[in-house]
């Protein structure tokens, strides 16, 4: 049955499996395995750079040397950039079993509207949903903010700003984003939310993560709460030892232990559809120094409309008789 038939939703993106050839299909494998690729590339490349110059591979220095060179120089996106993006924006979505990116309230970002913050859940393994919202025509005037460390290694920054708006998470960097005027979207739950990727259970890691409510308070962003269904199937995951892999978290390091497809596991499962509903936004009082109370007053808001929009879409999601038995786990 789904939502309420009373409510408004706009759809930006709504892809068909029933007409997806075995080529585009192809195509999108392609593009969701290279944009993997080039993320657990890029965080290893400082490993990689010590290993060839320590071994004498100077051909493979000076091209990490050169692609560094290349992320950090200030330059426009131009026709290459443009001709990628496209590329990935009409074949990205052909992978999965149906892709559909709703907003709810009928208001997408408009070119003049209120300063968004758009917060993302579930992270999942390798943040699928959140690469679909990267690279979809809508949110193109959105910066997405990565972690720093993923944002300063090289093949991950210049991929990224080759297809899209990118920004660093860090939290110096966010202020003078907001500061600015800029809408910006990150998925609060982080690797917290990664290492709890269930493909029976959805969770969010979302309890102890006050922060970017209280940047949304001084600055008097209105915050839009995603989720994006299907996420969590998407790759298998080892489950239990929360206690010891969330600590380990804290120290900014993974504890996930994920598998996709049984010949490349880098490669999300198939049959999947993936499901993203934006939130109608929530309009916060500019603060400029908010007490502990009036965040949690904001953030308890915040975490209610992520369970109302987890409650309302999960029957369009999954179909009726999954969806009424679905629940979210809210960490």
């Amino acid at each position: 049955m789904g939502a309420p038939a009373t409510k408004k939703t706009v759809s930006v993106l709504e892809s068909n499996p029933a007409t997806t050839t075995k080529f585009e299909a192809f195509l999108g494998a392609i593009t969701v395995s290279s944009f993997i690729v080039i993320w657990l590339s890029s965080a290893a490349s400082p490993l990689i750079l010590f290993i060839s110059l320590r071994e004498g591979y100077y051909k493979i220095t000076a091209f990490i040397i050169l692609i560094t060179i290349i992320a950090y120089l200030p330059w426009k996106r131009g026709p290459i950039s443009r001709c990628v993006q496209r590329f990935i924006d009409s074949n990205h979505p052909q992978y999965y079993n149906g892709v559909s990116i709703v907003f709810e309230g009928g208001e997408v970002p408009p070119s003049e509207h209120r300063q968004t913050f758009f917060a993302v859940h579930p992270h999942g393994a390798f943040c699928i949903g959140w690469a679909l919202l990267f690279t979809c025509p809508t949110m193109h005037r959105v910066r997405f903010c990565f972690a720093p460390s993923l944002f300063a290694s090289p093949f991950f920054r210049l991929f990224s700003r080759a297809v899209g708006k990118p920004g660093s998470a860090a939290r110096p960097s966010m202020n003078a984003y907001l500061k600015n005027g800029e809408d910006c979207a990150l998925p609060p739950g982080g690797f917290e939310e990664a290492t709890l990727t269930s493909t029976s259970q959805d969770r969010v890691f979302i309890k102890k993560r006050y922060g970017f409510v209280r940047l949304c308070l001084k600055y008097g962003v209105a915050i839009r709460p995603v989720y994006v269904f299907g996420e969590g199937r998407l790759f298998s995951n080892v489950q239990g030892f929360w206690r010891n892999r969330l600590a380990l978290n804290r120290f900014g390091i993974p504890t996930i232990i994920v598998w996709g497809r049984w010949f490349f596991p880098l490669l999300p499962k198939k049959g999947v559809k993936i499901y993203i509903v934006v939130g109608k936004p929530i309009v916060l009082p500019k603060i400029e120094n908010p007490t502990k109370k009036e965040v949690a007053v904001w953030h308890n808001k915040y975490i209610a409309e992520l369970k109302r929009i987890y409650d309302e879409y999960k029957e369009d999601a999954y179909g009726a008789d999954e969806g009424k038995v679905a629940k979210v786990e809210v960490w």
